[in-house]
């Protein structure tokens, strides 16, 4: 997830450059490449917070069935 978070920001600091040298068609295919891997780190992020709920509700249920 951090990886594609990482990636989509460089693709969008090199989307930055190639709008500033005026390579308008590489600026946007890079842009849309950058939020692709955005789309797909926010999934990921969702999907890790699901299992840590998970996770976390379990822990919690153990403990009270110690009690």
């Amino acid at each position: 997830m951090q990886i594609m978070g990482i990636s989509s920001l460089l693709l969008c600091v090199l989307c930055m450059f190639l709008v500033y040298i005026e390579l308008m068609v590489w600026a946007e295919v890079i842009f849309g490449v950058a939020l692709v891997l955005l789309i797909l780190s926010l999934s990921l992020s969702i999907k890790e917070i699901l299992i840590s709920v998970e996770a976390l509700d379990l822990h919690l249920s153990d403990m009270e069935d110690r009690k």
